[in-house]
């Protein structure tokens, strides 16, 4: 009975073990036309930044697990500049931003994505329905100012044998004329 006993309670650490195997970020990869980047940072530090960064630009965060390396604001209203709920109807305006961390040979890529609705349809899977916003949109807008925090906040060194940029590049000499020969 005491064997039993002992193996009811191996099986059962071992299924509570794996119960966290399935994870909260998406199966799904980053959507086509997502912002990448490489940041000198491990994953988790840049999940925790820019999730800092949400908060501060107003977003409520919805799902976040920065060992995992995913970040997922809630639905935004752009112009409002409000947290709505998933069947708001104004989809041009209504906005998700998910961040997807990884490491890579000792930095993080970083892919980054503000989404947008196309419909709202209950037959299809939410993904479906999402696409990456355009360049010049209010969203896209947020999104590269949040990326940009992160690339000062977590530059990579200048390789070896080149020179870091500048914030601008230096004026180019005028050409002067070859002295006259009298």
């Amino acid at each position: 009975m005491r064997r039993s006993a002992s193996a009811v309670a191996v099986v059962a650490l071992a299924l509570a073990a794996c119960a966290r195997l399935g994870g909260i970020r998406p199966r799904f990869a980053p959507i086509e036309g997502s912002v990448s980047v490489e940041l000198e940072a491990q994953p988790d530090a840049v999940i925790d930044f820019a999730a800092g960064e949400l908060r501060a630009a107003g977003l409520q965060v919805a799902v976040t697990d920065a060992p995992e390396g995913y970040l997922e604001s809630s639905w935004y209203d752009v112009e409002s500049r409000t947290t709505v709920g998933a069947r708001a109807r104004d989809l041009d305006r209504i906005v998700k931003l998910r961040f997807f961390a990884d490491p890579t040979a000792g930095h993080t890529r970083l892919a980054a994505e503000c989404v947008r609705r196309i419909a709202q349809d209950p037959s299809e899977p939410e993904r479906d329905l999402e696409r990456m916003v355009p360049d010049s949109s209010p969203g896209h807008v947020l999104l590269d100012s949040i990326v940009a925090r992160l690339k000062t906040a977590y530059p990579l060194p200048a390789a070896p044998g080149t020179v870091a940029p500048t914030s601008a590049p230096p004026p180019l000499a005028k050409p002067t004329a070859p002295p006259r020969s009298s």
